[in-house]
């Protein structure tokens, strides 16, 4: 059995986990004895929600406040007041908690000249703490050795990355990166459980690349036209329904225009920001950054995804699945950058759905393999769990093979 943990070393928006755990209920989903909150869990306050959304905009955060709740952890301590306060501060002495989070907040907007566009939510947030905080209070676990007790009684655990690695705040691309370590081996930092009980690195990626903010991104379609208009797009507001009623996306999926391809593939595809709705940034297969990756943090087995959204460019002038091979212009061999994979059709999609693989697909299938140094554990062809098509079973069972089904 395994029961969903929120780590030690992460953060956590307590107004916006009641609200899910709330929405949760009204489903009629129980989460008691199944979430277990970690009481070192650092708490995003509203200071740290009012700092991102006046200084984030630099590198396109998502203004929730992350980035300054993860410095203030390491700052702790701020003109003589605590900053870094963790989610069992708040259990435990609810009163102390909320005068400190309006001492901080208050002394931030008398720096500022004593305004704030933000004042009146913030003050709302720290009215509603009350509510938040005993919402919260079933689900804390202030045991450190919870998890490794459990594992030590045979329970399986599976660590979920929520960022990709190549946003890890040391080897990413600085700044354009998010707040904390992303790599897999940090895992068993954040995660209250000894390394010596790791079993094996899963990577998921996806066929259709995206990215949301700034920062590099070598395989995207349209290159800096592609990132100003998203830039400009969040800033303005235009996201998923905008785009729908303004552009055509089979019209742009057939234009020469690569901008325009990418973006007929964000529409086709849903890449908006889960939490903003803000448009990703598009970009071909990366099989050589996903390579690197691989190498680098000892990725077993890969899991991709979205790869049924790689037929939409059989209609399009790439008239095949366009992927970047190579890190760096032309090899000595003379292979360009990017390759193009002919034939992989919907008919081909469908076939795989129903758990055959043409010889086209077979044929993708090995060219990713070969190009990553790792084998495809199974291929995502829907968003339904009943479209991810396993391929080597045998490379992932024995660490599932004891999971619930939920998961």
């Amino acid at each position: 059995m395994v029961c969903p943990v929120l780590q030690g070393q992460l953060h956590i928006n307590p107004w916006k986990l009641a609200d899910e755990i709330a929405q949760l209920r009204e489903m009629g989903i129980a989460l008691e004895g199944r979430l277990h909150i970690s009481a070192r869990a650092a708490l995003v306050q509203p200071h740290h929600i009012a700092m991102d959304r006046r200084n984030g905009d630099t590198i396109g955060t998502t203004g929730n406040g992350i980035g300054p709740c993860y410095a203030d952890r390491a700052l702790r301590v701020r003109n003589d007041m605590r900053v870094n306060l963790m989610l069992g501060d708040l259990i435990a002495n609810e009163s102390e908690a909320v005068d400190s989070m309006r001492n901080v907040f208050t002394r931030m907007i008398n720096a500022e000249g004593g305004t704030s566009p933000w004042m009146a939510e913030m003050s709302d947030l720290l009215r509603d703490l009350p509510r938040v905080a005993a919402s919260l209070r079933p689900y804390l676990q202030g045991d450190r050795g919870w998890l490794t007790n459990r594992v030590g009684a045979g329970a399986s655990v599976l660590f979920e990355g929520a960022q990709s690695v190549l946003l890890d705040v040391v080897e990413g691309s600085q700044p354009y990166v998010t707040s904390s370590h992303t790599v897999p081996a940090y895992a068993y930092v954040g995660g209250d459980l000894s390394p010596k009980y790791h079993r094996q690195k899963i990577g998921v990626a996806k066929a259709i690349m995206s990215r949301v903010g700034r920062g590099p991104f070598p395989s995207e379609l349209g290159g800096e036209r592609s990132a100003q208009y998203c830039h400009d797009a969040s800033q303005s507001r235009i996201g998923k329904a905008e785009e729908q009623s303004c552009f055509s996306a089979d019209t742009l999926l057939r234009s020469s225009d690569p901008f325009g391809v990418g973006t007929a593939l964000r529409m086709l595809t849903a890449e908006y920001g889960t939490g903003t709705g803000r448009p990703r940034r598009i970009g071909m297969l990366d099989l050589a950054q996903l390579s690197d990756v691989i190498r680098a943090h000892a990725v077993d087995c890969v899991y991709l995804n979205k790869v049924d959204c790689l037929a939409h460019f059989e209609k399009s002038t790439y008239q095949g699945v366009p992927m970047r091979v190579h890190g760096h212009g032309l090899t000595a061999d003379a292979t360009p950058d990017v390759l193009i994979y002919p034939g992989l059709t919907a008919q081909s999609i469908d076939q795989a759905r129903e758990g055959t693989l043409d010889a086209t697909m077979h044929g993708f299938v090995a060219f990713v393999e070969r190009h990553i140094g790792a084998p495809l554990a199974g291929i995502g062809l829907g968003p339904e769990r009943g479209s991810l098509v396993p391929l080597a079973p045998h490379q992932i069972a024995p660490i599932l093979s004891s999971m619930p089904h939920d998961a």
